[in-house]
Parts: C-alpha cells; structure tokens; sequence
C-alpha cells in the first residue's frame, strides 16, 4: 500500500512538471495512417492474444485535441474513435506524469489514472505510453493493483508508417 501511494505522489509531481509545457501539437509528427497489430493478455488462457490493427492519428481542426481512428480489419464491429483534449496536465481524464520530445519530432508521452481492471473490476492505476520513435508508433498499457507493486503489461499496439 505504502509502494502505491508513493507512486501516486510520484506520479503527481511528473505530471505538474511535464504537463504545464504539454501541447496536443507536440505530438504532430504522429499524424497520419499507421498499420500494425494488437497484442493484448487474455484474461481467461493469461496468454497473449495478436491481431491485426490500423491507427489513424489527427489533429482536430482547432488543433486542441487529438484523434484516434482504431480500425481492426478482421473485425470492424470492433472500430473506435477517440478524440482527446489537453486540459491543464490531463490528457482526456489521464494524468500527464511525463512527456519527452526529442528535436527531431519523436516523443514519448507517459500518462496514468486510477480506476478499474480485470475480470474482477479491481481498482488499479492505469498507465498508457505513446512512444514515436523513428517510423514506429507505439500504444502500450499497464495495470498496477492497488496493494500490489507489480506492474502487468495489459496490451500493446505496435504500428509502422
């Protein structure tokens, strides 16, 4: 419990550092078509599961928010958009605990919040990391338990331009 809320003080003061300087533009290199998959951890076999996935990344036309067009080619029924707003240090509803820009555009972009996960519904931060390096994008998400110190790898988008 002691690991936990320390985590959460750590989080706090990363993303007062990292979020007061953050811009939805910052992560305008991003944009466009990306193809990949999505490797995520089966709940019920705890193996991890791959399938074909495509992003297409936006700004919206004020340039304040971000967006997200998830396309899953064997299953469409399954296709999402989701448009994110930079409010104060949030992303959406998600703390910004840190962010990196390197000069030529890449960047990592590091964002967490409480809530809930599993097949019991068991409350856990939840952590997602944006990682544009070179001509890869990458989406990765992580549980950590509330009680435990163990961070688990939940699934991963992995796309190539």
């Amino acid at each position: 419990m002691k690991k936990a809320l320390l985590l959460t003080v750590f989080s706090l003061f990363f993303s007062m550092t990292y979020g007061q300087s953050f811009q939805v533009k910052d992560l305008s290199k991003s944009i466009g078509f990306w193809e990949g998959k999505l490797i995520y951890l089966d709940y019920s076999s705890g193996k991890p599961y791959s399938m074909a996935a495509n992003i297409t990344l936006s700004l919206t036309q004020d340039q304040k928010g971000f967006i997200m067009l998830y396309e899953y080619p064997k299953e469409p029924q399954a296709n999402a958009k989701d448009t994110t707003y930079v409010t104060g240090n949030l992303f959406d509803k998600d703390r910004i605990v840190a962010f990196n820009k390197e000069q030529n555009g890449d960047f990592q972009l590091i964002t967490e919040v409480d809530g809930e996960d599993g097949n019991d519904n068991k409350k856990a931060v939840l952590r997602h990391t944006y990682l544009l390096k070179e001509e890869q994008f990458s989406i990765v998400k992580e549980v950590i338990f509330v009680g435990t110190d163990k961070w688990i790898k939940r699934n991963e988008y992995v796309f190539q331009h």
